[in-house]
């Protein structure tokens, strides 16, 4: 293993919104590297350099989440969930809670929902659905513990489970509709990210760098491209998986892997557009002008739609940044403090900074209108709005 690595991954399998590693193999539990060098000390956090008007909108409580953990906004509701089984609906402009639920078992993601149907999946290995009240529709085995956020559209809840198996199921009945496999690498990254579902193709990132584009109706493929190929002398030296969740932007599909690259496809056919070398623990966001990533250094770039390098914000670096959200002028990111800050979309300068509770961002921080609204471990629901 290359002096440093150990230290490397360790860091980004602990921060917020990252991933963990765990051994494909049966019976085997996961897999942290921690030897190696000590962490050096996070860094104190940047000043704001080129302030834009924002302010801290609403702060609420809901419960303890883990990583991977993020509100869903659907209209005017923000739907959340909690580790310990806690499931609400809050009204996005203000926090109010409408309704809350505690189904009574451990959750390990946090929610997908359409609004019409609230979706999450436990530790016992069930995804269980709930109407837009908050009364549970159903509730149906998965055969294996669910290890990305359910994905909630056009009438499908799909998720990815710890066998590398990817389910379809109707989301009116819970009505498996098809599943699609691959075989898994000896070591892959647990992570979160949902898969994207978009009209007649769901597109999802694999373990080994991989990304696929599966037909709706019957789970067929209909291409598969590698956004980056495993190398190295080790396994770990070897993981490439893709991380967060591949991003749908008009025709093309863009998607980041762990030591490997970021790329854009074309979403029709798989055809490779563009991709350059930047390794992330996390993800990445795109906007009509920008496709901005944090790497595993937690420096965040910004790349134009062409794949050219627009600039690069490093003062953010040890402080275990989540994936960006791109919110208007800024670039919305939080910390492993609880911090949350906005970033320059024209030149990455520091533009804001706003605490929450002082516990890790758990997941990157979602959109509702002109507001960024992040979930922290420590269980605070929190919105920062845009003036």
């Amino acid at each position: 293993m290359r002096r440093g690595l150990a230290a490397r991954l360790g860091r980004g399998a602990r921060r917020a919104a990252g991933a963990t590693l765990v051994l494909a193999l049966a019976g085997c539990g996961s897999f942290w590297p921690w030897s190696g060098p000590q962490k050096p000390p996070m860094p104190p956090p940047p000043e704001v350099s080129a302030p834009v008007a924002a302010r801290a909108a609403w702060t609420t409580r809901v419960g303890p989440a883990g990583v991977g953990f993020a509100p869903v906004v659907v209209g005017d509701s923000v739907f959340v969930a909690s580790s310990d089984g806690r499931v609400a609906r809050l009204e996005a402009a203000t926090g109010r809670t409408q309704w809350q639920v505690d189904l009574g078992r451990k959750l390990t993601g946090g929610v997908g929902s359409d609004g019409d149907r609230v979706i999450v999946a436990s530790r016992d290995g069930s995804l269980t659905a709930l109407d837009g009240n908050g009364r549970q529709v159903w509730s149906v085995p998965l055969g294996a513990e669910a290890v990305t956020v359910p994905s909630v559209g056009l009438g499908l809840v799909m998720v990815r489970t710890s066998d590398n198996r990817i389910s379809a199921f109707e989301s009116d009945s819970g009505k498996r509709r098809w599943t699609f496999q691959r075989q898994m690498p000896p070591l892959v990254l647990r992570q979160t990210g949902a898969i994207a579902i978009a009209p007649g193709t769901a597109f999802a990132g694999l373990p080994g760098g991989r990304i696929v584009a599966l037909g709706l109706q019957n789970g067929a493929v209909r291409w598969e491209a590698s956004v980056s190929q495993p190398r190295g002398a080790t396994e770990i030296e070897r993981i490439a998986d893709v991380v967060g969740s591949p991003l749908v932007s008009g025709r093309e599909v863009c998607a980041a892997s762990y030591q490997g690259r970021v790329a854009c496809f074309e979403a029709a056919s798989g055809r490779q557009l563009w991709s350059r070398d930047v390794s992330s623990s996390t993800g990445l966001d795109v906007d009509a002008r920008l496709v901005s990533i944090v790497d595993d250094r937690d420096q965040v770039h910004a790349f134009s739609r062409s794949g050219a390098s627009v600039w690069r914000q490093d003062k953010l670096s040890r402080r275990e940044v989540s994936a960006p959200l791109s919110l208007g002028p800024v670039l919305v990111v939080g910390d492993a403090k609880g911090l949350v800050y906005l970033v320059s979309r024209d030149d990455g300068a520091i533009a804001g900074r706003f605490p929450t509770d002082g516990t890790a961002i758990a997941s990157a921080p979602v959109a509702a209108g002109r507001m960024a609204i992040v979930q922290t471990t420590g269980g605070t629901i929190a919105a920062v709005e845009l003036q």
